[in-house]
């Protein structure tokens, strides 16, 4: 358990004994691929920490359409934004695939916040840090092109890898092409056409779930605003 602490930054940085702590709220879940974790609009009382499996974390519009916002994997927080600044979580959040989280409850991480300073500054770090993506979403989704938002989110994913962007880089889909439309907030169809458009313009080559980059100039060129 101290290594999965270890791993993610809001808790990077505590000394054993910060650790130690940290394991004594931690709570273990294991939830079923489908199975919903939180709700839009639920009171938030905890936040939680995927260990493995992936979390889904999506609104839904008043006509009923699904926006993911983001998809969390190994290592990654959720809603803790959420817990800290508001009553309610404003989104959902569902199991892409049997998952197992720990689950901090929000009354004990405050407790443990006024013991441990460092956990305070890992946390308005990571909050700047994801008030700084959100924002990025607003622009893509309010100012660019599928195929922009389709090409940075390619880059994205390639710059999370060891590897340096460079032509014949391979980038895993982590996302079936469904998911991937709502979290570009477009429909299959129309990525569909513009993966294909993509091809045809030999960006990139799609081969079974992996993109690969074969234009990487002309890649962040779409990514910036370029037109496909």
């Amino acid at each position: 358990m101290t290594e999965d602490l270890q791993n993610n930054p809001l808790f990077s940085g505590l000394d054993d004994e910060g650790l130690k702590q940290i394991e004594r709220i931690a709570q273990r879940r294991n939830i079923k691929k489908g199975e919903g974790l939180f709700f839009q609009g639920e009171e938030a009382r905890g936040f939680f920490m995927v260990l493995r499996g992936r979390i889904k974390v999506f609104r839904l519009s008043t006509q009923g359409q699904e926006y993911v916002m983001r998809v969390a994997g190994p290592g990654e927080t959720l809603a803790e934004a959420a817990v800290f600044s508001g009553k309610s979580y404003p989104a959902s959040a569902e199991a892409l695939e049997d998952s197992q989280l720990y689950y901090f409850i929000k009354s004990d991480f405050i407790q443990l916040i006024r013991r441990e300073p460092q956990l305070a500054l890992n946390m308005m770090s990571g909050l700047s840090l994801l008030l700084r993506h959100l924002a990025q979403q607003v622009e893509d989704l309010s100012l660019k092109e599928v195929s922009s938002r389709l090409a940075r989110y390619i880059l994205d994913q390639a710059r999370n890898g060891s590897a340096p962007l460079a032509a014949g880089l391979q980038v895993p889909l982590a996302m079936k092409k469904n998911l991937l439309a709502s979290r570009l907030g477009t429909i299959g169809e129309t990525l569909s056409r513009t993966l294909a458009k993509m091809k045809q313009r030999e960006v990139i080559e799609i081969i079974k779930d992996v993109v690969v980059i074969r234009n990487p100039e002309l890649l962040k060129e779409i990514a910036g605003g370029a037109k496909l």
